[in-house]
């Protein structure tokens, strides 16, 4: 009688486990994101890199470990006019590669979209990630800053080259973060992918775009 009585209360909290993830209809509830779980205040802090000194803010996110700022570490890299201690630096395709300090690196595409991913997923990574100031909605009233959930602060990027359509410098800021990823597109050694946020996007996405006329964001990773 004693194991019936047991087996029945396990079978009870299985079943009312159960019943709690679904709504009155049946369906699955819907993914609620808590930041206090997924990126904790707790787990966010600063480093220094030793090539030259500065201090980088970074940012835990599920069992990751990003910069909460873009690189600015000057290895021939520009930036557009005041903008390089707010929104770092921008940089050619190979150096991209070896630009972060040691113990971190480019990220992978994989490694982007488990950042999607742990944020809910890309369809809603840009308003988790974004920051909450400093966009510019394409028109008035429509979307452009981020909820920053996770203290990733990401900012819009004045970019340059084809990535930018033809507009160079401060003309195009306010609208859209570029970053590296350190995957090379599958059709050719000549470009790799990178990573899109814009002004009106809830959403963040990966493309198969650039190559070595354009300059791009980077964030780091911690190996």
């Amino acid at each position: 009688m004693k194991c019936q009585n047991q087996c029945l209360i396990a079978f009870a909290a299985l079943f009312a486990s159960l019943y709690s993830a679904c709504s009155d209809d049946g369906s699955s509830a819907e993914y609620v994101f808590d930041a206090s779980v997924v990126c904790p205040e707790n787990m966010r802090g600063t480093f220094t890199d030793a090539r030259d000194g500065q201090v980088y803010k970074y940012t835990t996110i599920g069992n990751q470990v990003w910069m909460a700022e873009n690189l600015r570490f000057d290895d021939g890299s520009w930036c557009a006019e005041d903008t390089c201690s707010s929104k770092g630096r921008i940089y050619g395709m190979q150096n991209a590669l070896v630009a972060c300090p040691t113990g971190w690196h480019l990220p992978s595409s994989d490694e982007w979209k488990e950042l999607f991913n742990n944020v809910g997923s890309a369809d809603s990574a840009g308003m988790r990630l974004k920051a909450a100031a400093g966009w510019t909605p394409m028109n008035p009233g429509q979307l452009s800053n981020g909820t920053d959930d996770c203290g990733f602060t990401l900012l819009p990027i004045p970019v340059s080259g084809i990535a930018s359509n033809g507009l160079g410098g401060k003309k195009n800021d306010g609208y859209v973060a570029l970053l590296w990823t350190s995957n090379r597109a599958s059709t050719n050694d000549y470009t790799m992918d990178g990573v899109v946020f814009e002004t009106q996007a809830l959403g963040a996405r990966i493309t198969t775009y650039y190559d070595e006329w354009d300059y791009l964001s980077i964030r780091c990773i911690r190996d």
